[in-house]
């Protein structure tokens, strides 16, 4: 096999990030040519996670923060402070999970005072231990960092991870956005042990992630943005960070297929193709016309649904869901399908629409989702005006 044509060069170019599950191996990858200051949270953070529990796919929990370092040296990063980061980017708030677990601490106000509190002093040893191994700078970037990437227990998911997009200081923001990518890209290479649902929302936190980052990039293009192949960090790991995702969405749609929904497949693609024509779909995402009955009306609410979900509001999400079900008996009486078939149709059309708009952010140069709290999406595909 000829590895030095110019075909196989481009394969390597192209080809999709994978993880690293050989803890003896990434150890090894990980120490060689490091800082004492690295060296030192390597080794606090593999006692910590000693303590842990295994990773939902059964992996040992310490190989999580080793791939985000990894992915991180693969995106050409070698500053020390944004490899520290990477190295305990859940280290507060594991040691939180850990002290709200052996004091039986509950989530009511009271609780959470006690685990804020508990996370202040975290912090606060963290960054006097950090003091006595790096200059007072350096050690301020790294808190700051990791500051923005600790999930505060006051706070939903997007609310914690709006915050990292908006701090003034670029250096804190730009290691904080770099490491949350890295992070994502281990965590949707590992959702084996999830079903297909509780995948698509695992995939939905990323594509909220990757908006966040696309406006990013596309506020200072010629600083961030690189049309050749010689991306800037912050680039690739956001192109990195689409491709898993894609893939993931698109083995949803794999595992969907194989409850035997195949006959109706074509019809749900074709469906979202006369959407995404005819409609605006992608571009442009409106509320569920319920008086529409053809089956394009299952990707006109699709970002709102998870959007609802990602904001914890329970009860438009199981209603926008039962109003799908509810949709898909009728259409597809025929079929005589069973619940869980029903419910693989509606994970199939979620997925397989998601996956583009994915597709769009990673390949629409100007492509992003418009205010993504509100769920509603730029007809043009811009984020001025």
């Amino acid at each position: 096999m000829d590895k030095n044509s110019a075909e196989y060069k481009e394969y390597k170019y192209l080809q999709h990030w994978y993880k690293e599950d050989d803890l003896k191996k990434l150890k090894g990858i990980i120490q060689e040519d490091k800082t004492p200051l690295f060296l030192h949270l390597l080794k606090k953070t593999e006692l910590l996670y000693s303590k842990l529990p295994k990773r939902k796919d059964g992996q040992d929990r310490f190989i999580h923060p080793l791939n985000v370092v990894i992915a991180l040296q693969g995106a050409k990063i070698d500053d020390e402070a944004a490899l520290c980061v990477g190295m305990i980017h859940d280290y507060v708030e594991e040691k939180v999970d850990l002290y709200k677990e052996k004091n039986n601490i509950g989530t009511d106000k009271e609780g959470v005072k006690k685990l804020d509190d508990y996370e202040i002093k975290v912090f606060k040893e963290l960054e006097e231990e950090l003091l006595g191994h790096a200059d007072e700078k350096k050690v301020r970037l790294i808190i700051s960092a990791l500051s923005l990437l600790t999930r505060h227990k006051r706070d939903f998911y997007y609310q914690s991870i709006s915050g990292i997009y908006q701090p003034e200081d670029e250096k804190v923001k730009e290691i904080a956005i770099q490491v949350k990518l890295a992070d994502r890209i281990h965590n949707i290479l590992s959702i084996s042990a999830f079903n297909e649902q509780e995948r698509i929302y695992q995939c939905f936190k990323n594509l909220f992630i990757l908006n966040n980052t696309k406006k990013y990039l596309l506020e200072d293009p010629k600083d961030r943005i690189s049309l050749t192949k010689d991306f800037p960090p912050t680039q690739l790991l956001f192109k990195r960070c689409s491709k898993a995702t894609y893939d993931a969405f698109l083995t949803i749609c794999s595992l969907c297929l194989d409850k035997e929904i195949g006959e109706v497949r074509s019809m749900i693609q074709l469906a979202f193709k006369k959407f995404a024509l005819e409609k605006a779909g992608v571009w442009e995402v409106t509320k569920v016309d319920h008086d529409e009955i053809h089956l394009m009306r299952l990707f006109q609410g699709v970002v709102r649904k998870y959007d609802a979900r990602l904001h914890h509001e329970w009860e438009k999400f199981e209603q926008m869901k039962e109003s799908e079900y509810d949709y898909c008996r009728k259409f597809f009486a025929d079929y005589n399908f069973s619940e869980e078939q029903i419910k693989a149709i509606i994970d199939y059309k979620d997925a397989y629409s998601l996956k583009e708009v994915v597709a769009y952010l990673l390949y629409l140069p100007d492509y992003v989702v418009s205010k993504f709290i509100s769920s509603e999406l730029t007809k043009k595909g811009r984020i001025y005006g």
